[in-house]
């Protein structure tokens, strides 16, 4: 019964909205490239300031949830490249289902979903994720994709180009000083919040409507088993190993059950990188994880 009250009360209402998303873009098309823009340089980083200033996690819960962030990249790079191996896949598509694994949609999707399962505590644990998955996805990410397309130093740089970390720096400063922000200023960065969880799962839908299925699915099959079942599960073997309190524990397991990243389809698209298998491992796994997910929470609920 509870598992079914999880399916209604947090799952649905992220679907319905990914699924207005969808279908409002086989009526219409629209400019995928206006609302990605608006979500990355407006209204997330707003989400930042406004949820990381105000924020009441301690400075050990900060740090216990970036050295997670860090150890399960590392996990999933060791198995991502282990399956990759065992398979036999070629570098190129090794690169890609490198990043499938590693990288999970803590923006568009972890979002709305913490919050609505973890209210307040959620979304202040998952702007960190996010801002630590940003980060890593815009410098390792690229590194791995485009080792033989541009120069390292082109690839770091592409790292300031993005407004997170700017939130960030923005976010500690009125946290560290006490800064009183004046309304005209704070009020817009408020409703630029609470436009992040209905834009964001529109967004998502309208970039499923976009992915076509081809032949690339095997292999995203494989991406997807590790992304939805064996993540999840060692990030329930971490937190216990590295003794997580258990208040942001749960919030962190249910973090690595997200799906696929959809930077990773953005990234492959720039690079030319098996861009198919990308889209194909996005929309699976975000598919698949109505019904995982939604297991997840169930069971850290349990805790």
């Amino acid at each position: 019964m509870a598992l079914i009250q999880i399916l209604l009360d947090i799952i649905a209402p992220i679907f319905v909205l990914i699924g207005m998303g969808f279908f409002m873009e086989k009526k219409t098309r629209y400019d995928l490239q206006v609302l990605t823009k608006a979500l990355l340089y407006l209204i997330m980083p707003a989400t930042l300031v406004t949820t990381l200033s105000t924020s009441k996690l301690s400075s050990a819960y900060v740090w216990d949830t970036l050295f997670f962030c860090l150890a399960m990249l590392i996990l999933l790079f060791l198995l991502s490249a282990g399956i990759a191996r065992i398979f036999r896949y070629n570098k190129q598509m090794t690169r890609a289902f490198n990043l499938s694994v590693m990288y999970y949609n803590s923006g568009n999707y972890g979002f709305p979903a913490s919050d609505l399962a973890f209210p307040g505590l959620g979304l202040a644990v998952q702007a960190i994720i996010l801002c630590v998955q940003n980060f890593l996805i815009f410098t390792l990410g690229f590194f791995i994709i485009s080792a033989r397309h541009i120069p390292a130093r082109q690839a770091f740089t592409q790292m300031f180009k993005m407004p997170f970390i700017y939130a960030i720096i923005m976010a500690w400063l009125i946290r560290s000083y006490h800064i009183q922000m004046p309304a005209f200023i704070w009020l817009p960065l408020e409703y630029l919040t609470q436009a992040l969880i209905p834009m964001a799962l529109l967004t998502l839908g309208i970039q499923l409507a976009k992915t076509k299925i081809n032949h690339a699915w095997q292999v995203s099959l494989v991406s997807l088993l590790c992304r939805l079942f064996i993540s999840p599960i060692i990030g329930y073997g971490l937190v216990f190993l590295m003794d997580i309190d258990q208040a942001i524990a749960p919030i962190l397991i249910l973090s690595t059950s997200y799906p696929t990243a959809i930077n990773t389809v953005l990234i492959a698209m720039e690079f030319d990188s098996e861009e198919e298998f990308a889209a194909n491992a996005v929309f699976l796994s975000t598919i698949s994880s109505v019904i995982t997910v939604a297991a997840v929470i169930y069971m850290v609920k349990q805790f």
